[in-house]
């Protein structure tokens, strides 16, 4: 089992599974026209992914709660991050598709570098669908000098990305070790899987999903994101 830095926990709601298949239809929807980090899939395709979710219930997702979430307070962080130890490079091994990665298919991954105590640069790159890597640079600034576990991350020449707007990125799990993260904006609207490996084994999958859902999303709204060395196909982690 993992060990856990120690932060609120939720139970699994009752009929959780319901709610998450009904999310997982729509976000395997978007995947489906390429608006997800990971869409693309090499052996199970986005709408596929998304079809076998539903097949599990008709229960809608509640009103005014964001896909992936099932409500309730904003996500919570981690006690305490050392940004030096954060800083290198993580592998993207699941994420709630986001429509700002249309062109990735597979070997998501984040580099961070500290830049000064409360500031990292990022790059984010990928594979793309018709060949090579692509990149964009950013910069995530710590937004709670207590824990520095909140973050504010904006990327160079992207519309909207106001480097000074509030929180959108929080580690809500970290590995003792550092070598897993898991993070997502305050109101669960995303959310990322991150391993210093391309892979996870299956014990430790169980893991990441029972955390998900103690966080307060649903782990059916998370698809697997492909890499070399690892997974091959987008998967919802409800599914595995």
């Amino acid at each position: 089992m993992l060990r856990r830095h120690s932060t609120p926990t939720r139970a699994r709601p009752t009929m959780l599974r319901g709610a998450a298949a009904s999310a997982a239809v729509a976000l395997a929807a978007l995947a489906a026209l390429a608006l997800s980090p990971a869409a693309a899939a090499q052996s199970t395709s986005p709408n596929e992914a998304g079809q076998r979710a539903a097949s599990s219930s008709d229960i809608p997702v509640p009103g005014g709660v964001q896909l992936g979430s099932v409500g309730g307070d904003p996500l919570t962080e981690v006690g305490h991050v050392d940004p030096e130890r954060y800083a290198g490079k993580w592998y993207q091994l699941a994420a709630i598709p986001q429509p700002f990665n249309i062109q990735c298919v597979a070997n998501t991954t984040a580099e961070y570098e500290v830049t000064n105590p409360t500031t990292l640069s990022v790059r984010n790159s990928c594979d793309r669908a018709f060949g090579g890597r692509s990149s964009i640079d950013g910069e995530a600034r710590v937004t709670n000098e207590e824990t520095n576990a909140s973050l504010r991350v904006a990327f160079s020449g992207v519309p909207g990305q106001d480097p000074n707007g509030p929180t959108n990125y929080r580690i809500t799990y970290l590995a003792d070790d550092y070598s897993l993260a898991i993070v997502g904006s305050p109101d669960r609207s995303s959310g990322f899987v991150l391993s210093r490996t391309p892979d996870l084994p299956a014990d430790r999958w169980d893991d990441v999903s029972e955390i998900i859902t103690e966080r307060g999303w649903t782990d059916c709204a998370f698809l697997s994101s492909p890499t070399t060395d690892g997974q091959g196909g987008m998967t919802p982690l409800c599914l595995r």
